[in-house]
C-alpha cells in the first residue's frame, strides 16, 4: 500500500545502534511540526525505489517528537540493510511520510495491558515513555513482553526505568535451553490465562502486538474468557518467528 495523505519529508539520520542481535534502533531528526501518538507508525521508502515502502512504529518519547523520533528495525532484508548503511548526518535518498494509524494509546484507560512477542514491543516503548511523562495522570500500564532468549528482549536495559515510572514489566522467554539456565523469569509463549492473571482487572484494556498467530490466539482466548471485543486492540506484524 502506498500512502497518499500525509506530505513526505526527508529524514536525516542522527544516530543508529544495535539494540539486540538483529535489531537496530534508528534516531532521525524530526521535520517541522512533527508529533505522534504512541502506537502510530511512519512509512519509509528510497527515492529511487518509490514503490517499496516499509512501515515502522515510532518508539521514542512523545515529548521529544519536535526534536527527534526513533524506530527499531529488524535487519531482515535488502531494505533494512540499505537503511543500516546510512551514515549519521546523512539522508541518502530516504523519504518518509506519517505518522499514520489509529491503534494508539493516550493514557486514558484505567488499566492498559500491553502484550508483545519479539519486535512487537516496539510501539509499547513509546507507550511506556508516555506513562513516564504523564505520571499519575495516566492510567495503570502493564507491559508483557517476550523473546526467544533474554539477549533478544528489546529495550531490556530500560525496564528498571519503566518500573520507576510506574510501569509494571513482565518479561518471559519462549525457547529456554542450556544457555538460558540462569533465567529466573517465566518461560513459554503468552497465553490468554497468563495475561488475564497478570491484569487481574475486569476493566483492563488489552493491546496485542506481534506475530499473527500470537495475536490471533490471544484475542480469541481473551474473548472466550469473557473479555469484550472492544477491550482488545490488535496490531499484527506478520511472522517474526526469528525473534519470538
Amino acid at each position: 500500500m502506498t500512502p497518499s495523505v500525509h506530505p513526505t519529508f526527508t529524514p536525516r539520520l542522527l544516530s543508529a545502534r544495535a539494540e539486540v542481535p538483529g535489531v537496530r534502533l534508528f534516531r532521525f531528526a524530526s521535520p517541522p511540526g512533527f508529533a505522534f501518538k504512541p502506537g502510530q507508525f511512519v512509512m519509509f521508502h528510497f527515492a529511487d525505489d518509490p514503490k517499496t515502502w516499509r512501515a515502522y512504529s515510532v518508539c521514542s518519547a512523545p515529548a521529544r517528537a519536535a526534536e527527534y523520533f526513533e524506530v527499531a528495525v529488524g535487519m531482515v532484508g535488502a531494505f533494512s540493510d540499505r537503511l543500516g548503511a546510512i551514515a549519521p548526518g546523512a539522508e541518502d535518498g530516504l523519504v518518509a511520510r506519517g505518522p499514520f494509524g489509529r491503534w494508539v494509546y493516550d493514557g486514558a484507560p484505567e488499566h492498559a495491558v500491553l502484550v508483545s512477542g519479539g519486535t512487537g514491543l516496539t510501539p509499547f516503548r513509546a507507550m511506556a515513555l508516555l506513562k513516564a511523562e504523564s505520571g499519575a495522570s495516566a492510567g495503570r500500564l502493564t507491559v508483557c513482553c517476550s523473546a526467544r532468549t533474554p539477549e533478544l528482549l528489546l529495550f531490556r536495559s530500560e525496564y528498571s526505568d519503566w518500573l520507576k515510572a510506574g510501569v509494571n514489566v513482565v518479561a518471559r522467554i519462549t525457547r529456554p535451553d542450556e544457555s538460558t539456565k540462569s533465567w529466573r523469569g517465566p518461560v513459554g509463549r503468552w497465553s490468554a490465562p497468563d495475561v488475564a492473571a497478570i491484569a487481574a482487572n475486569p476493566n483492563a484494556v488489552y493491546y496485542l502486538c506481534g506475530p499473527n498467530k500470537m495475536v490471533t490466539d490471544l484475542r480469541e482466548g481473551l474473548q472466550a474468557s469473557g473479555v469484550a471485543p472492544e477491550k482488545i486492540r490488535t496490531e499484527k506484524w506478520g511472522d517474526y518467528s526469528d525473534l519470538f
